[in-house]
C-alpha cells in the first residue's frame, strides 16, 4: 500500500492527506501530512437515533392529534423538533471537531468532549517510542477503520485515534516520520 497518498483536501471526509490548511499552535516549518476524524460509519447509531426521533414524533403526532389543543400540539412539535435538531447538530459538532493532526514535526490529538471542554494532546515525532494500529470487529474490517496507539517516551501523553479509517496506512506513516526524525543530528 502507498503511504504517500496525492493530495487530497475535501471538506468533511474522515482523512484527508497533505491537506492545505493551517491550525491554532502550528510551529514555523510545521506541515499537516493527515488530518483525521472517525469514519463516518462509526457516526450510523447517532443518525439513526436522529431518525427515531423524527418517526417518533411524527407517529406521536398523528395519535395524539386529536387529544391536544393547537397550542400544546405546537408547543409539543417545536420541543420535539428542538431536542432533536439539538442532539443532531452536537453530535455532528464533535464529529467535526475531535481531529487528529500527524505533521512533520508531532502528533496532534484534539478532541471535545462537549461544547465547553477542549482537550489538546500533542507527542514531538523525536519523543514517540511505539505505534500500534489495530482493526477489530467485522465492521472494521469490512470497512477498514480501526484505532491507532501512540505511545510516547517519559512523561508526555500518549495518544489515541479512535475508529479512524485506515489505521495501518497512518501508523506506517508516522513510523516513517519517526525514523525520520531519528536520522535528523
Amino acid at each position: 500500500m502507498d503511504t504517500h497518498p496525492k493530495e487530497s483536501h475535501q471538506a468533511l471526509h474522515a482523512i484527508c492527506y497533505y491537506p492545505k490548511l493551517t491550525f491554532e499552535s502550528q510551529r514555523n516549518g510545521e506541515t499537516v501530512i493527515l488530518v483525521l476524524r472517525k469514519h463516518p460509519i462509526t457516526q450510523l447509531p447517532w443518525l439513526l437515533n436522529v431518525l427515531i426521533l423524527v418517526f417518533l414524533s411524527i407517529v406521536v403526532d398523528i395519535f395524539l392529534l386529536r387529544y391536544f389543543s393547537t397550542g400544546q400540539f405546537i408547543v409539543f412539535n417545536l420541543f420535539a423538533a428542538f431536542f432533536t435538531f439539538s442532539y443532531a447538530w452536537l453530535n455532528f459538532l464533535l464529529w467535526v471537531y475531535n481531529v487528529g493532526i500527524v505533521t512533520t514535526q508531532r502528533v496532534i490529538d484534539i478532541d471535545f468532549h462537549n461544547i465547553l471542554y477542549k482537550e489538546f494532546s500533542a507527542a514531538n515525532n523525536e519523543k514517540i517510542s511505539d505505534v500500534t494500529a489495530q482493526i477489530g470487529g467485522y465492521l472494521g474490517s469490512l470497512f477498514q477503520y480501526g484505532d491507532v496507539f501512540v505511545k510516547t517516551e517519559g512523561f508526555e501523553q500518549n495518544i489515541e485515534f479512535m475508529d479512524i479509517p485506515q489505521p495501518s496506512n497512518v501508523a506506517n506513516i508516522i513510523n516513517e516520520l519517526i525514523r525520520d526524525s531519528d536520522k535528523k543530528p
